[in-house]
């Protein structure tokens, strides 16, 4: 079942709705988690997120008009709810806290290293993959927010329009993106021959 069925099945209301809906769910739930866990947030506020998102696709099934692809409509939703939810924890948290040396020494010590994922108790590819996104976002923001827009489907010459580079520079970007994530998941293809 394509996006388009599935937002058809929401328009139509009643059980066709509910049937619709869950259609959404099984298709969207995972690849939204994930994406929201990529993007720095837990995997608890990340099933807000999805849940936030959810609702408002269902709420706005009836303004899409099919003149873009059902995917994208699906997955800007989803970037909007991100940024909506990021934009209201930073704004919760804008007070400043002093710490001390020591503090932030016991911090360092509880906070794992860039590819420390390795032999951490991740038990599939796509946790280890994650993980190592997770890890690659903390380190290269900008690098992991670029191969994020190309792994949701973006052409590259939308991805150089949003990042304001042209054509040739987005593809030696995404290149050198590609080159810098490696050491964050080469050791996950272990996990595929296991």
């Amino acid at each position: 079942m394509t996006e388009e069925d599935i937002i058809k099945l929401i328009r139509t209301g009643g059980k066709t709705m509910d049937a619709g809906v869950k259609a959404l769910y099984q298709t969207t739930a995972q690849p939204m988690l994930r994406f929201f866990v990529y993007r720095g947030i837990s995997s608890e506020e990340a099933k807000d997120v999805l849940q936030e998102t959810l609702l408002k696709i269902v709420r706005s099934a009836e303004s899409f008009t099919g003149d873009g692809a059902a995917k994208a409509w699906l997955w800007q939703i989803a970037r909007n709810c991100l940024t909506d939810y990021q934009r209201k924890q930073s704004s919760v948290g804008t007070h400043e806290t002093a710490v001390n040396d020591e503090q932030w020494t016991r911090l360092e010590e509880t906070t794992p290293g860039p590819t420390s994922t390795e032999g951490a108790g991740v038990q599939s590819v796509d946790e280890c993959v994650a993980a190592g996104l997770g890890a690659f976002n903390n380190r290269e923001p900008e690098r992991a927010y670029v191969l994020m827009l190309q792994m949701d489907g973006m052409s590259i010459d939308d991805i150089g329009q949003r990042i304001g580079r042209t054509l040739a520079a987005t593809k030696e970007y995404l290149s050198q993106c590609k080159k810098k994530i490696q050491p964050y998941i080469a050791h996950c293809t272990e996990l595929l021959a296991a």
